[in-house]
């Protein structure tokens, strides 16, 4: 390359002088003498120094190869293009037919399709807000999409917490690196305890106080279907419920998050509801919250950056918590493992699984609703019992072919009670109507046998059973003519009327209540 520039600064000058004329060159190369010449001495004198050649430049040269080139664009606009494939129009086809614009688009199609395969396809293959809005499921989780959201940036070494150094891979530039493997495992933990909770009815509360962290925490709860708190945490909210969260509301629902009726009176008097999983996003400024947390034995899950301490949890997800990208992506990852959980739950209600326990305080209230409606329909069956009284032993065998159809068999009052009794508390119903109507049978063979062949005077006993005493009452009734057979049709048919709407009323409240305590949970 040197010898190349030499030759192009000095070439020009070699070959601008003039060659020397032919007899010159001989004069050089032979040497004439004079012997008749005197020959005289001179004196040395100074000879002047050789001048060096001169260098162009750098911005000479530069101006000379801005001036070479437009003269070549010069020389090059100077050509004129001519021929058919420069003088014809776009708009024309081969023929000189004007195209119309179905045509147009159509050659466009062409062109496109037959350079689609040249060049290359650039790709997007990161976009941090997709983690929000599509976040990934636990198992699609990958150490390169962690390392794209920053998870793996910590502290400066001087601010770390001893306690995180198993969490730590090493350090660079001062700056401690967190093992992303270890993320990934502890990730996977974390999701695995929010959609079993989440399957098992619980409530689960997702926090994170700093600013911008408030859409984060919202679609995270929106996807697990829990609650959030994006604002500051009010002390004593867990350990103090029954002050500060007074006059807060409590639906109670079904097994498919259905408000449920009739429960207003619990509503009244429920205690405020406690998180069953608390997902912290910044454990450093809602220290009290975890405090409390631990006092009321509530699970916590919090993301420990190197300067935490990741004692204050119950599950550690070690990752950087100053990151959006790295919160976003944590938060969006549990929340979709919430949503599996929920929806597990509910297609195992819509096959009669239930995966979740009533609320003790509930159940208490929903058996002390159920013997309140068991006394309730022992005291109307008993009314009932008392106005049949008076009727003569004829009177009473109409009055049951009419009510009761082709059976004969009497009912008693006690075999009544006790037919109640074991529907209410929940028994089989195959089971409790076999027992019953074993009694009966007993109890009109053992009527039969003891009963005297007399058509004189009967007495009635009747039984009225209250909620904690029995009184039985005898009346001696004179036998009376037997009224005709379409007054005693009548009787019986109001009498069956009335029966009948006593024992629908009863059955309706009796099923509302033991359907509701089996499939009832509740949720703030």
């Amino acid at each position: 390359m040197l010898i190349k520039t030499a030759a192009v600064r000095h070439g020009r000058r070699a070959l601008a002088t003039p060659l020397p004329a032919p007899g010159s060159v001989l004069r050089l190369l032979s040497t004439e003498a004079n012997p008749s010449a005197p020959t005289t001495q001179s004196l040395p004198t100074a000879q002047p120094a050789a001048t060096l050649p001169k260098l162009a430049s750098s911005a000479k040269k530069k101006q000379r190869i801005v001036e070479e080139v437009i003269m070549t664009l010069g020389a090059d606009s100077a050509q004129e293009h001519s021929g058919p494939a420069w003088a014809k129009s776009s708009l024309v086809n081969k023929s000189g037919e004007k195209l119309t614009v179905a045509q147009q688009y159509a050659e466009f199609q062409d062109i496109q399709k037959s350079t689609r395969t040249l060049g290359s396809k650039l790709e997007r293959r990161y976009v941090p807000t997709e983690n929000l809005r599509n976040p990934p499921k636990p198992e699609d989780v990958t150490l390169e999409l962690l390392m794209a959201s920053q998870t793996h940036m910590g502290h400066n070494t001087s601010l770390w917490n001893p306690a995180n150094s198993r969490y730590i891979y090493g350090v660079r530039q001062g700056i401690h690196v967190i093992a992303l493997e270890t993320t990934a495992a502890h990730l996977r933990r974390a999701a695995r305890v929010v959609e079993e909770v989440s399957y098992r009815g619980g409530l689960i509360l997702f926090v994170g106080t700093r600013k911008g962290q408030m859409e984060i925490v919202t679609r995270a709860a929106e996807l697990a279907g829990a609650t959030h708190l994006f604002t500051k945490w009010t002390p004593g909210a867990i350990t103090n419920r029954d002050v500060i969260l007074r006059g807060q509301a409590t639906k109670v629902v079904d097994q498919g998050d259905k408000e449920l009726d009739g429960f207003d009176m619990y509503k009244g008097t429920a205690r405020p509801l406690l998180p069953d999983l608390v997902v912290c996003l910044n454990p450093l400024e809602n220290y009290t919250l975890l405090y409390e947390c631990g006092l009321k034995n509530i699970p916590t899950i919090g993301v420990i950056d190197t300067n935490v301490d990741p004692s204050w949890v119950t599950y550690t997800i070690p990752a950087n918590d100053d990151s959006f990208r790295s919160v976003a992506l944590i938060a969006g990852v549990l929340g979709r493992a919430g949503q599996a959980g929920q929806k597990r739950r509910i297609e195992d209600a819509a096959r009669g699984k239930m995966s979740w326990a009533t609320d003790p305080q509930l159940e208490r209230h929903m058996k002390k609703e159920v013997h309140a409606a068991i006394l309730k329909r022992k005291e109307v069956m008993g009314r009932m019992q008392a106005e049949v009284q008076g009727f003569t032993d004829e009177e009473m065998k109409l009055l049951r072919s009419q009510i009761l159809g082709s059976q004969e068999q009497e009912v008693t009052e006690e075999s009544m009670l006790d037919l109640m009794s074991a529907a209410a508390l929940g028994e089989e119903e195959g089971e409790a109507a076999k027992k019953a109507a074993d009694k009966m049978v007993e109890d009109v063979g053992t009527e039969q046998a003891a009963a005297p062949e007399t058509t004189t005077a009967t007495a009635t006993s009747t039984t009225t059973q209250t909620s904690s005493t029995t009184t039985t009452t005898t009346t001696t009734t004179q036998s009376t003519p037997l009224s005709t057979t379409e007054g005693l049709e009548a009787t019986a048919d109001v009498l069956g009327a009335q029966i009948n709407a006593l024992e629908a009323e009863t059955s309706d409240i009796e099923a509302e209540l033991l359907g509701a305590g089996k499939t009832v949970k509740s949720s703030p």
